[in-house]
Parts: structure tokens; sequence; C-alpha cells
């Protein structure tokens, strides 16, 4: 379980957090884990992978990142979920402009003909941009891949606060293809920087 520290250091709280962490050689071995963990009774929100701000070298592999506490994590996003984010992208602007025409043709009264074609004109120019766009993000993706598969695999924690899971966490990580599966400790520090809308002013208008 999550374990409080008593370290406090600027208003910070130390504590520490249980997890399994695995490398994996490709991606759809570590999918394949995450589908089993997931089945096993594990939550999205448990599973965490390399961030692609991290940089990589010869010098500073993936496998040297598993147990440092400041590693550069992302909340793991299953394929289905980035396939239809990148479906959202390619189709989200051109059905805002879309819908955007034809409401502003019917209430100017144009015929139904000319609405149409305006719709389905801003519909292809905006849905070219979000094309664009789709496969700008699906490239940064894949080329993140690769940089961390060539610099040592990628990476996966799985967050295990309840020892008794440990052996069967172990066993899904190494059947589906992880390598170096083990159990660790984390230190991590909470203070004001983690307090979700810390600087959020809820009246853009008050002058504080």
């Amino acid at each position: 379980m999550t374990q409080p520290g008593n370290d406090t250091t600027d208003g910070e709280i130390g504590y520490q957090e249980r997890e399994a962490v695995a490398v994996f050689d490709s991606e759809k071995a570590l999918n394949a884990a995450v589908d089993a963990l997931m089945q096993y009774g594990l939550r999205q929100k448990d599973l965490s992978v390399l961030a692609p701000s991290e940089k990589l070298s010869a010098s500073n592999p993936t496998t040297a990142l598993e147990d440092k506490d400041d590693a550069a994590r992302a909340a793991y996003v299953t394929p289905d979920s980035r396939v239809e984010g990148l479906a959202a992208l390619t189709g989200g602007p051109a059905l805002v402009t879309g819908l955007g025409a034809a409401l502003v043709a019917g209430t100017v009264g144009l015929a139904l003909i000319p609405t149409l074609a305006v719709t389905i004109g801003g519909a292809a120019a905006t849905g070219s941009v979000g094309f664009m766009l789709s496969r700008i993000f699906g490239r940064k993706h894949a080329d993140a891949i690769q940089q961390q598969l060539a610099n040592g695999g990628m990476l996966l924690w799985v967050h295990a606060p309840d020892t008794k899971d440990d052996a069967k966490i172990l066993e899904i990580l190494n059947q589906n293809g992880g390598r170096d599966a083990h159990i660790h400790v984390v230190h991590r520090n909470w203070g004001v920087d983690e307090v979700p809308f810390k600087d959020a002013n809820p009246d853009p208008l008050l002058k504080l």
C-alpha cells in the first residue's frame, strides 16, 4: 500500500509506493501483459509507461530508469483509445465546421442543396487538417516507441499496494515477455504542486 513518510521538505510530504516493473521488447508484448493484468483485476490507472519526454541514449537506456524515482512517466493508453483519439482528430474539425456551416446556412433561409455543398466543402477542408494531425500524432507515438526499443526496451510500471498480488503480477509480466520483472518501492513527494487546479482562478476578471 501507499506508505506516507515522515519527511517534510519545503511544505512537501514524502511517501512511498510499491510497484512492479518490467521491460518489454515489443509494444505488442506490453499490450498483451496489460490485457492480462486488467483481466486479473487491475485498473488502467494502476499502469504507467515511460514518457516520450525522457531523453534516452546508450549511456541512459530505459533499463537504467526501471527503479528511478524521478523517471518521466505517462499514463498507459490502450490501443483502442489511441485509435479513437486519432479518429476524433480526423473527424472532429470536419464535424464542427460542417455542422456550423449547415446551421448558418439554415438560419438565413438558403436552399438545401447549397447548404449541403457548404457543409461537405467545409468538412473536406477541415477533415484534411484533422487527417494531417492524426498522421503527425501517430508518427510521434511510433517514433517514441522505436526510440525506447532501440535503447533497452519499453517499461511498464504496475501499482502493487497489496503484497498478496505480487506473485500473480510478476507471473503475468514474465509470461508475456517482460524482462527483469520485480517489485520495488519508489519514493515520491506530495505538496502544493500536486494540488489539482492550484493555479486556477475561478473568475478570470477577479483581481487578487
